[in-house]
């Protein structure tokens, strides 16, 4: 189908910009009528010779190929620096072709305000309608872009907004006998005040296993503050009981899950505490307030899990090291984080609407989406999405070289050699990109090139327009450059001559995460279109993968060290424990699906009642 496409793409390049745009309109009145595949090859070609028009290049045969998989509903993975960007817009202008409707997703306002200007001529020269989701909630502005044929925005953005019209149709529908009829009468459709259209035809997901799968443990909540201002005093009384509970003795943590046990006796003096405080308003059991605090004070870490920026706690994303200063944590847990760090507490927030990614995103009648790292998740994309995995070639063969990963028995002794590593090859003036998991790594590391004289850039927290200008310049020859992991994704990180000769990007991981699928997102930024590259993983027996999932290896890695603290080869082990983890969260995950059908049951038989 793609040589089909390749020989429509020829046929049409003698048509004028005005005839082009005429016959994809013509094909796509045809398609609505009978969609035939003779139509899907000639739109394709018409879209593949747009492209070249509105980009100044033709599509490789491999771009081709991912655009006829995405076109079909496929999850397309493409490496890194293949061309995803405009691989995406083709597709979407593809599903244009039988869809009235597709929703592009991508990771944050930024780059779907870049990916969309990049591809406004070639929407334009097809035909097609497009629009952008407002950075800023505008209900005016987004129902106005959904209104267009093809909708550019944030993942997230979508669900939200879907959250906000069931807010609607729930007030609506709560609003008094004969108010519905009454408006219709006066041509009040209910529907037409909604921001998205109420069906949902085709989503295309860019970084897809990042949206479908790492981030679907994580539900979409609406909440908003609470009426009542939260009294202060039972939060910090918690924290100061809680600060003299002894671990093993007064409660027990159980690691993974983080689960927390208080012993009888514990639970009585805490009580005791409570019932000799005159006028203490609590707004949930008390117990709960001091699981919280020992929970903040045990398990959640300052530049790990949270920062302080203006005596305000915000959360840091897990799967991506991004500062989140617009969510927190659900239950009384964000005050009892901010007890902790002795900040002003907030008002807590109410939930009022919620759903899981993953139930949302199945709305669509259609799903397809493109990353660089999707086949260690076939069975699960078929499984919850019902989606086949289709793993596209690069249009050169790699030149990527993957060291294998080093290990050490303590956080120094891994971060000399790292500073050493980067010292020898900065030496050689290649450039270098230091993926770290947490921003108290990313300030490690600095620091610890700082003292050999080295002058690193640092990005961590917010994605915006500026982190991704920073990040594209991570090639130029000598550069090194400190990011979390996510910082940046989706720029292009292009290399100047001298870079090249240098032996390309060097990436370096300071730690290795859960899944060894995300440690190749990190990996995949180097080596893009044939260029040389390299890549290697650092891990110590302290890293939190070891610690937090009660790994064996902790204890053999820090026994089989040299005088330096570098440890034998133990990546067989480090492989199993990751997959154990991957193996924890899909079930995790599978159960989260369960208990959504559960609910749509429950929803279902309070309605026919």
């Amino acid at each position: 189908m793609a040589r089909q496409m390749r020989s429509a793409e020829e046929s049409s390049s003698g048509l004028s910009d005005q005839k082009l745009g005429q016959r994809a309109a013509e094909l796509r009145e045809q398609a609505a009528e009978n969609f035939e595949d003779t139509l899907f090859i000639e739109y394709g070609g018409l879209v593949a010779e747009a492209v070249f028009r509105s980009c100044g290049f033709r599509l490789h045969d491999v771009q081709v190929q991912a655009i006829v998989a995405g076109a079909a509903g496929a999850i397309v993975e493409m490496q890194t620096g293949e061309g995803k960007t405009v691989v995406t817009g083709a597709i979407a202008a593809m599903k244009s072709l039988n869809a009235p409707s597709v929703h592009v997703g991508t990771t944050n306002t930024y780059l779907a305000a870049r990916d969309l200007e990049n591809l406004t001529s070639l929407f334009d020269l097809a035909g097609i309608t497009y629009g952008l989701l407002p950075e800023e909630s505008d209900e005016t502005s987004s129902r106005r872009a959904y209104r267009k044929q093809i909708v550019y925005g944030p993942g997230y953005q979508f669900g939200f907004d879907y959250l906000r019209d069931q807010m609607h149709l729930r007030a609506n529908r709560s609003s008094r006998i004969g108010t519905t009829t009454a408006n219709c009468i006066k041509g009040h459709d209910p529907l037409q005040s909604l921001i998205q259209s109420p069906d949902h035809h085709v989503a295309l997901m860019d970084e897809a296993d990042s949206v479908m799968i790492d981030e679907a443990m994580t539900p979409l909540i609406i909440s908003l503050p609470s009426k009542e201002l939260e009294d202060p005093a039972p939060y910090l009384m918690a924290q100061k009981i809680a600060s003299e509970f002894v671990d093993g003795v007064d409660y027990t943590l159980t690691l993974p899950a983080k689960k927390i046990e208080i012993s009888d006796a514990a639970n009585q003096r805490a009580h005791n505490a409570i019932t000799s405080t005159a006028n203490l308003e609590l707004s949930r059991p008390w117990r709960i307030y001091i699981v919280n605090a020992i929970r903040a004070e045990r398990t959640f870490e300052k530049n790990v899990d949270y920062v302080v920026v203006d005596d305000q706690v915000q959360i840091v994303d897990q799967n991506t090291g991004r500062i989140l200063p617009d969510r927190t944590w659900q239950d009384g847990l964000h005050q009892a984080v901010e007890a902790k760090e002795n900040v002003p507490i907030q008002p807590g927030r109410q939930s009022t609407a919620q759903i899981t990614r993953q139930r949302y995103l199945q709305l669509y009648s259609e799903l397809a989406g493109l990353t660089g790292t999707a086949a260690a998740v076939t069975s699960e994309f078929k499984a919850i999405y019902n989606c086949r995995v289709v793993v596209i070639p690069t249009n050169m063969p790699s030149r990527r070289q993957v060291h294998r990963t080093r290990f050490f028995e303590s956080f120094d002794s891994k971060l000399n050699a790292i500073a050493k590593e980067v010292v020898d090859r900065h030496a050689k003036s290649q450039p270098i990109l230091i993926g770290t998991k947490t921003i108290r790594e990313s300030r490690d590391v600095f620091e610890a090139l700082q003292s050999k004289g080295l002058s690193p850039t640092v990005l961590n927290g917010v994605q915006d327009q500026e982190e991704a200008e920073i990040v594209a310049m991570a090639g130029r020859v000598g550069a090194i450059t400190i990011a979390t992991n996510m910082a940046g994704r989706g720029t292009d990180i292009k290399l100047d001559q001298p870079a090249i000769e240098a032996g390309g990007l060097h990436v370096i991981g300071v730690s290795p995460n859960g899944s060894k699928r995300i440690d190749r997102q990190l990996i995949g930024r180097s080596a893009r279109q044939g260029q040389p590259g390299s890549a290697q993983f650092f891990a110590a027996a302290t890293d939190a993968i070891f610690v937090d999932n009660q790994s064996t290896l902790r204890k053999q890695i820090a026994r089989r060290t040299n005088r330096t603290g570098e440890a034998r080869d133990f990546s067989r082990g480090l492989a199993a424990l990751q997959l154990s983890i991957e193996t924890r969260n899909f079930k995790q995950r599978q159960d989260m699906i369960l208990r959504d059908r559960w609910m749509d049951s429950v929803r279902e038989s309070i309605e026919k009642e």
